[in-house]
């Protein structure tokens, strides 16, 4: 019996070790624009009610997000200015934003060629916004608006996505520039004190097609235009701050309004 019980859990022992040196095939990587879906961002406007209609906005944003390869992540900071306008039912922004950060690989083994833990990642750009709002009471009911967000991704990782064009088991977009766009709508209101002010914010669009640099029967991002994300806006006194996410991760601002 004593024999029988060693014998098994040398097998047991045995099997276990085995299994350790499993041999893992490669992985395949799919590679595309490191803010893809987190390049639109809230951008806040004057009430109909504030004595003043024109505003200077100016705030830093954490980022997180993933990539094409949904186990990886990209963090990184983000500095925003833009000015706003509100007129007899009309408002509208525009603004200009870049953002610096890593983009950090959690699925091609460090057995494979082309392997990286973190890769500096960055972009630059402008955004533009447009209302259609009517007031009841203390509330501007924005019903209709326009968004529209260009940016230039730069770094190692848009460079990362270069070098491994054509190699095996790499699928990527080279592309660097992004446009994305779609419509709005948005409720805002203040409370007691005109200057403790709130808004939430529903955006529906797309990012521009045409991407070139992918395996067409694999890279499925190819068919992913679709963007949306959702705002929450809260502003005391001339500070705010801003909760936005998205399907592929989200920011938070923290901000002052200048007038």
């Amino acid at each position: 019996m004593t024999k029988l019980k060693t014998l098994t859990l040398a097998c047991w022992a045995l099997f276990t070790i085995s299994s350790c040196r499993v041999h893992k095939g490669p992985v395949t990587s799919f590679n595309g624009p490191a803010f893809y879906n987190n390049d639109v961002s809230y951008q806040p406007k004057p009430l109909a009610a504030d004595s003043i209609h024109h505003a200077t906005y100016l705030s830093g944003s954490i980022i997180q997000g993933q990539g094409a390869n949904s186990n990886d992540l990209v963090n990184a900071g983000q500095l925003n200015l833009s000015i706003a306008y509100t007129t007899k039912h009309f408002n509208f922004s525009l603004g200009s934003f870049g953002a610096l950060g890593t983009f950090e690989n959690k699925t091609v083994p460090d057995t494979q060629a082309y392997y990286f833990r973190n890769k500096a990642t960055g972009l630059a750009g402008g955004r533009a916004s447009f209302n259609y709002y009517i007031t009841s009471g203390k509330v501007d009911i924005r019903i209709i608006g326009i968004e529209a967000t260009y940016s230039h991704e730069f770094g190692e990782y848009a460079d990362f996505r270069k070098q491994v064009l054509g190699q095996p088991y790499y699928f990527t977009i080279t592309r660097t520039d992004l446009f994305t766009y779609g419509a709005s709508s948005e409720v805002a209101w203040y409370g007691q004190d005109p200057s403790f002010q709130f808004a939430f914010r529903l955006f529906v669009g797309q990012t521009s097609s045409g991407f070139t640099n992918f395996n067409p029967e694999t890279f499925q991002l190819q068919t992913q235009k679709f963007a949306a994300s959702l705002a929450y806006f809260m502003q005391i006194k001339n500070v705010f701050m801003v909760v936005d996410v998205n399907p592929n991760g989200g920011h938070f601002s923290l901000g002052y309004r200048f007038q």
